[in-house]
């Protein structure tokens, strides 16, 4: 076991040098953070956490700079990562929709390869409709049992990042694992 989840439990340590390193250059809005941020924030949440456990981070942000707002910054954290989470919601719900559209296409090749087999009996026809019903069926079962499990488990981190308690702690402290900026 990870001496970091009894002593200091979910904290994902990031340092700032200042409000710059938390905001993206990238586009006009003032709600999103740096990709970098993010990425790193993604990045330690699955790798140092990989428990299935159902609480939520806390993001201690180690700077030197006083003029950090608290409400600012958890807003714009907030704010990022539950629009990362309604992507990957989304996605979730097309690849259920993926799923079910490919297991009723195997259905209808399996019905008709046993009309063809009973009625028709061409051998290239039955041929063709047994393959295809074996493609779509195991399409389904791919994109349902095996890539679904990636993205239920983003889901899972994305909300968990969405609702993180967000501290700031005015000091650089160099033993944590930090991003620098």
């Amino acid at each position: 076991m990870h001496d970091h989840l009894l002593t200091e439990k979910l904290t994902l340590h990031v340092k700032v040098k200042n409000a710059e390193d938390l905001l993206s250059n990238y586009t006009y809005d003032d709600d999103n953070i740096n990709p970098d941020l993010s990425d790193y924030l993604i990045e330690k949440a699955e790798h140092i956490y990989p428990l299935p456990v159902k609480e939520n981070f806390i993001i201690n942000i180690h700077t030197k700079d006083t003029k950090l707002r608290l409400s600012d910054i958890t807003r714009r954290i907030h704010r990022h990562f539950h629009d990362e989470y309604d992507i990957a919601k989304r996605k979730l719900q097309y690849n259920t929709r993926l799923a079910l559209t490919l297991f009723v296409l195997g259905m209808t090749m399996m019905l008709l390869y046993f009309l063809a087999e009973h009625f028709v009996g061409n051998f290239f026809l039955t041929k063709i409709l047994e393959v295809s019903t074996w493609v779509f069926i195991w399409g389904a079962v791919e994109v349902f049992i095996i890539d679904r499990h990636d993205l239920r488990n983003e889901c899972a981190l994305l909300r968990r990042l969405a609702f993180a308690e967000v501290i700031i702690t005015a000091d650089n402290r160099t033993s944590a694992p930090v991003y620098i900026g």
